[in-house]
This record gives C-alpha cells, structure tokens and sequence, in this order.
C-alpha cells in the first residue's frame, strides 16, 4: 500500500471465478484476494479475532464504468458487511486486473463477457 493506504498492484488479486448479475447482465462480481493490512486499511480489527477475516467483492458494470467494493467480515458468531469506495486510482487498477483476468482466462472483454455468459459454466459455477 502506498503511504496514503491507496492498493497497490501487488495488494490484490482477482480470482478467477466470476459470475454476472442475472436481473440485467451488465455486473460482474469478482473476489478480490486481500495481500494487504485490511485492518489498517479500513480502521478494522480482525487480526486479534480468532477464526475472523474480511471478504472483499467487487461488483463492476463495464457498460457503465462503474464499481463498487462490498467488504464482509466474516466471524464465528457471525457477519458484518461495509461497503468501500475506492479512490480513481483504486477504481482504474481493479477495473483493468478484472479486464486482463477476463481476457486471459475467456479471451472476452468485459462486456463481452457480460454478452455471453448466459448460461455457460464458468469457473464451476453456472451463469
């Protein structure tokens, strides 16, 4: 992370596996792999916690170049879910490693992607 906490390429990752909403087909969730101090990131605490880490999901519509960031934190007793709006640089870096996921593994972009993924499994999970 840089010294004012913005992600950094080596921070994340985006898993593989992603699915597209099924109401309008135009959103993408994809997992982002967290390789950074999520609790110095968003004032959290979850390192003292047993059994206690922090999902990250992003939810991106490449038609209308949008994201959002939908955190849940997830406990033993429990969860609790925060949602995160990341900064231009943030929203840039994601929105390109979801682009470059896409085409390596599915030769598609984005969009592309959201066109085609109409019942074909993907990743194990059925669209």
């Amino acid at each position: 992370m840089k010294e004012n906490n913005e992600l950094e390429r080596t921070d994340i990752a985006v898993d593989s596996d992603m699915e597209v909403d099924c109401d309008i087909g135009q959103e993408i969730t994809a997992y982002i792999e967290t390789w950074f101090d999520v609790d110095k990131k968003f004032g959290i605490n979850t390192a003292s916690e047993d059994g206690t880490w922090l999902n990250m999901y992003a939810k991106y519509n490449p038609f209308a170049d949008t994201l959002r960031i939908e955190c849940e934190i997830s406990r033993d007793s429990g969860s609790s879910y925060f949602d995160y709006e990341p900064t231009e640089a943030e929203a840039q870096l994601i929105k390109g490693m979801i682009a470059e996921k896409l085409m390596q593994g599915h030769g598609r972009t984005p969009q592309e992607f959201c066109e085609d993924v109409g019942g074909i499994e993907i990743g194990g999970m059925t669209q």
